[in-house]
């Protein structure tokens, strides 16, 4: 079961900070859709350099535009993409088919409908995020939310989790088994000694 740490609304320096701990100990460093917007891809990808022992994803939310953003995303550095799972259909296989064998598509599932995600369901080797919307200022059951979508859609083969993780769901997560990738933010970027804190996350999921 693979770490995903996602760095949002941080400075640069801090982000710099952050990616030079969490490399090697995360499995993948998560540039978020904030640091995308405030710096653009030029200034990131100065940082996703660093992360010489992690692999890296920018989120960058794509919703149209898919040939364009996915193909600019990994030329700048990124081994994973995110688009939305909202977007077109059309869109989210021009994403697909913009990244090549060892590149990654990774669909943010957060508040698209059954009916939407039973549209796009059918990407092999596409990562699917279950993505609980953090806005909505409730606490989540991150395995209960991951066994639900299983369920609905058994044959997706890459499942990925992620909204206010704490180690008590990593643990529960771990036990389960499903997912493959589990995203933590906060509780390892915000947190005092962060490299720390995602071995401790480290040490649950491996």
């Amino acid at each position: 079961m693979k770490l995903q740490v996602a760095i949002d609304r941080k400075s640069l320096t801090e982000t710099e900070q952050l990616v030079r701990s969490l490399n090697g100990v995360a499995d993948i460093i998560e540039f978020g859709t904030s640091l995308i917007k405030d710096f653009g891809f030029n200034d990131v990808s100065k940082l996703a350099q660093l992360a010489r022992h992690s692999r890296v994803l920018y989120d960058i939310k794509t919703v149209d535009e898919g040939a364009y953003e996915f193909h600019s995303g990994f030329y700048y550095g990124a081994d994973y993409l995110t688009v939305m799972g909202s977007a077109s259909p059309a869109t989210i296989a021009l994403c697909y088919e913009e990244t090549n064998a060892v590149q990654h598509m990774m669909i943010d599932l957060t508040d698209v409908p059954e009916n939407q995600v039973a549209k796009i369901d059918t990407f092999d080797n596409a990562v699917y995020l279950v993505h609980h919307n953090n806005d909505l200022g409730t606490k989540i059951d991150a395995p209960e939310m991951v066994a639900n979508f299983h369920q609905l859609h058994p044959k997706v083969k890459h499942i990925a989790v992620a909204g206010g993780i704490d180690l008590d769901n990593a643990q529960r997560l771990r036990k389960q088994g499903i997912a493959e990738i589990v995203i933590v933010g906060g509780k390892i970027s915000s947190a005092m000694f962060a490299e720390g804190a995602a071995r401790s996350f480290r040490e649950i999921l491996k």
